[in-house]
């Protein structure tokens, strides 16, 4: 069982022997169901979940290197991309590179890649972010208010948008619709496209 909570203290600060012992104390009050699963647990460890600083490029300066995955965006788990980012990238350099004839185009190739992935995984990181503070609103006036939005979801009503993003349609479609293989295609179609020069007419 993994249970997650917003945490201020240094990781490095954490005493692990006592890990047990401040999740039961985090969760005192909470559901007498989950309190009851709790109380069973005899032994749990403590782990931060860490997202990166978005980066804005991926391609070394050499150009003979380039980041994927993790280690260019490491992000929250609040939107369940993380492993599918790193799947996206991996389709999306395939598209890439099968669009180039020759070695001299591979920076073109690799450029657009970085161009198309860095602004669709740090939005992702972004929406993480935000999901991970609306999961984890204190009891309040925050937290009513988004109640009170997912409740139509909860209660198996339509409805046309939802604090929940994993539920709102419009974040659902830009999330899990994406195709990573289109936009990579589209994008290079573009950047490989002849550049038209206007042509000069001789008046008499």
């Amino acid at each position: 069982m993994v249970l997650s909570h917003p945490e201020t203290e240094d990781p490095e600060t954490w005493d692990q022997s006592k890990a047990l012992e401040s999740m039961k104390e985090h969760f005192t009050g909470w559901d007498p169901v989950l309190l009851k699963l709790i109380g069973m647990i005899e032994k749990t460890m403590k782990w931060p979940l860490m997202t990166g600083a978005p980066l804005d490029k991926w391609i070394a300066p050499s150009g003979k290197l380039l980041m994927l995955g993790d280690a260019a965006h490491a992000m929250l788990p609040y939107m369940s991309q993380g492993a599918a980012m790193a799947v996206e990238d991996a389709a999306s350099l395939a598209e890439a590179l099968s669009m180039i004839g020759s070695k001299s185009e591979l920076p073109r190739a690799l450029n657009v890649f970085q161009t198309v992935r860095v602004k669709r995984a740090n939005q992702m990181q972004e929406a993480s972010l935000i999901n991970g503070k609306l999961w984890h609103f204190a009891d309040g006036p925050e937290q009513e208010a988004r109640d009170k939005a997912m409740r139509p979801e909860v209660e198996g009503l339509d409805f046309d948008e939802s604090p929940n993003q994993w539920s709102d349609p419009v974040t659902q479609a830009w999330c899990y619709g994406y195709d990573a293989e289109e936009a990579m295609v589209k994008a290079m179609s573009s950047a490989l496209a002849p550049i038209s020069h206007p042509t000069s007419v001789d008046k008499n």
